[in-house]
């Protein structure tokens, strides 16, 4: 007895980037026979990065990500997901870029394949490799604060004060934050050098 192919249905997606603004938020229609690795491809090729440092997605009390065997295989209508049912997609294990994703609507298709289309959506995507949320934060005060911001005298000076005022107080080591300033706001510009202007 022949076995019919199980109906496709067509899911439309809003994945909201969590701790990032100005909001960024995209709404996908993708057919429910996704693989999960097939998903974290489609973003990539949503957010325009090249690097893949994997991904993680919590969904219905599990975890899957692309380094256990148990996610090969694993498609979207495994849950059986409904309207307003929510997931978390975590895009690069390192950075930690974590998406709310919203099951907006489940519509049956019949006869036709589904594309996987970017229906909608606001704000710019981050630049990939950039430090996750906070690294990113750090790159848009950097680009709307002008280069004074990073100016090593002006670090310098801002220490200086701090240990003139609150040396006995803070009881830190001054020279070790004054450096570590000091290279942190060097990895922020070298990542603004690569990506050019960030656009919100």
């Amino acid at each position: 007895m022949d076995t019919q192919p199980a109906a496709i249905n067509r899911l439309l997606l809003r994945g909201v980037l969590h701790d990032v603004s100005p909001l960024v938020a995209r709404v996908l229609a993708v057919p429910d026979d996704l693989e999960l690795t097939d998903l974290h491809e489609v973003f990539l090729a949503m957010l325009d990065w090249d690097e893949d440092p994997g991904f993680i997605i919590r969904i219905h009390a599990q975890e899957f990500n692309s380094f256990r065997r148990k996610t090969r295989g694993r498609r979207l209508r495994d849950f059986q997901l409904r309207r307003q049912e929510k997931f978390l997609y975590i895009c690069d294990t390192l950075d930690l870029w974590e998406w709310e994703l919203r099951v907006l609507d489940v519509e049956p298709v019949e006869g036709e394949p589904v594309d996987i289309v970017c229906l909608k959506g606001c704000g710019a995507a981050p630049p990939a490799m950039c430090g996750g949320p906070t690294g990113y934060r750090l790159m848009l005060k950097r680009q709307q604060a002008g280069p004074g911001l990073t100016d090593p005298a002006s670090i310098s000076a801002g220490v200086k004060v701090l240990a003139d005022a609150y040396q006995d107080e803070l009881g830190v080591d001054l020279p070790f934050l004054e450096d570590t300033l000091h290279k942190g706001w060097r990895s922020i510009e070298e990542r603004l050098a690569r990506s050019g202007p960030l656009t919100v």
